[in-house]
């Protein structure tokens, strides 16, 4: 993909810098065209993936295949857009009813990254200097509940508890290992947010899909709605719908001057943030203002980036306020307004204290993983997964957990300070905002919460290179190049 602008300058051939003269050649080799398709041609995908699960199926394992590839070739930037499309196609795999596993896309992001540490491992000495222990004592900070509860029920038994709670913190901890302070250049995050709102631009059509051909059942009643997320789970897919905003915002930004794209981006972006608010399940939307507001923040003090981001704001704010949010909220008959003017948390905060109240009966190891639900029993009448993440960690994992709560504040931190202020410290925040406040109301069930800590450790090279410069460059990088590759 193209990611230099298509410039009106004229070039030493007597064509406009950036055309061959060919119409058919130059078209293919558009930025606008390029973003637009790999975008747009997701909508059928997801059309085709939810009538044949076994579509979506070959759509998972070829996406895998993808990332091996990429590994054993040492691609590190198709490394890196794999493993952000599979976390970000999960929801999209579970909705389609995909014949995966139900946590594959973790697995399949470990497997990739596995192959390749190892391949780099005997390719790059270098490499080295990025490796940190703090991703991997993370992981073992969770080990001694592992223990307790293949204790408490068997090897066997524990196995779908422990996957169920724990493969997030595998992914996490491979993804952490593999990005710690790796380079990040401009070209190669735009690909990369492409590639996490693609899948995204899926889930959302399917939701817009089934909206309006099942309007006729279509009932508001002040809960979430299943209809109008797809006929999935609303939380998992207001979740995606506010990152691929969150994401959309982040592509505004940084993307070069391609009115084309912007303005489809900015299309997809209000359609994801509108169809999200119709979810009527607030905490992606709640999520997403957190990330906006702290990727804003750090963007006051770059003249370019600031001024971007206002102007946007003002235009998206707008845009949502005076047009979106009225016509929905006419459309619900007045419920999404009293939707998100509740403030009750449905039962989050009753798991959360049974959380607290397992924690003081276990301090030292926690209950073991997965047993905190006997505690919900107990305390609340009736057996529910914990919604809030840093309370389960205190239930299930004791004195352990609050060690691993630590090390992901203090990677976090690390790695924030580590970036340049701008935008580099921009995107460490917002990713990190986004996770960590989606652990409070969704734990951590989606492949999305960890790569985006992941990529919060990340060090982000986002300045542009001088005109001069860039013009007397040789020649422009292949396809899937990266100045870490």
């Amino acid at each position: 993909m193209r990611l230099s602008s298509d410039s009106p300058k004229t070039a030493l051939g007597g064509h406009p810098r950036g055309l061959t003269g060919n119409p058919a050649r130059d078209l293919a080799n558009s930025f606008n065209v390029r973003v637009v398709l790999f975008l747009a041609l997701h909508a059928p995908l997801a059309l085709a993936m939810d009538a044949s699960p076994w579509f979506a199926t070959a759509h998972g394992v070829l996406a895998l295949l993808f990332g091996l590839r990429a590994a054993l070739l040492g691609r590190t930037s198709q490394v890196i857009y794999a493993v952000a499309y599979i976390a970000s196609a999960e929801v999209l795999w579970r909705m389609s009813r995909a014949n995966l596993l139900w946590e594959y896309a973790k697995y399949a992001v470990v497997a990739i990254v596995f192959v390749a540490l190892v391949a780099e491992w005997g390719r790059r000495t270098e490499v080295l200097r990025l490796r940190s222990v703090w991703p991997a004592l993370l992981l073992v900070a969770l080990i001694p509940a592992i223990v307790i509860t293949i204790l408490q029920v068997g090897p066997a038994e524990a196995i779908d508890p422990i996957s169920f709670n724990l493969s997030s913190y595998l992914a996490l901890s491979a993804l952490g290992f593999y990005l710690w302070a790796r380079p990040i250049d401009r070209d190669t995050t735009l690909r990369l947010l492409l590639a996490i709102m693609a899948p995204i631009v899926g889930i959302t059509f399917l939701a817009v899909y089934f909206t309006l051909t099942d309007l006729d059942s279509l009932i508001f009643l002040g809960a979430a709605n299943w209809v109008t997320s797809g006929n999935y789970g609303p939380n998992q897919v207001s979740n995606m719908m506010g990152l691929g905003a969150l994401t959309g915002v982040m592509l505004l930004i940084l993307i070069p001057r391609s009115l084309g794209a912007r303005a489809f981006i900015l299309l997809l972006t209000l359609g994801m943030l509108g169809q999200g608010v119709l979810t009527f399940s607030r905490g992606g939307i709640y999520s997403f203002v957190l990330a906006l507001a702290a990727f804003g923040f750090h963007l006051m003090n770059t003249p370019r980036a600031r001024s971007r981001f206002l102007i946007l704001f003002g235009l998206f704010g707008g845009l949502f306020l005076v047009g979106i949010y009225p016509f929905l909220d006419d459309f619900t008959g007045g419920s999404l307004s009293q939707r998100f003017s509740d403030l009750d948390t449905t039962g989050r905060l009753e798991v959360a204290q049974a959380d607290l109240e397992a924690f003081r009966e276990n301090v030292i190891v926690g209950t073991g993983v997965g047993e905190s639900t006997a505690y919900h029993q107990r305390y609340l009448g009736y057996s529910v997964a914990t919604h809030t993440e840093f309370t389960r960690l205190l239930a299930e994992h004791g004195l352990f957990g609050i060690v691993a709560t630590a090390i992901l504040i203090f990677m976090l931190a690390k790695r924030y300070v580590g970036n340049q202020p701008g935008l580099g410290r921009g995107l460490t925040a917002a990713l990190a905002v986004w996770a960590t406040s989606i652990m409070f109301h969704s734990a951590m069930r989606l492949a999305v919460i960890p790569l985006a800590i992941a990529l919060g450790l990340a060090l982000w090279q986002l300045q542009r290179p001088p005109r001069r410069a860039a013009a007397e460059k040789p020649a422009a990088k292949p396809a899937g190049a990266s100045v870490n590759r």
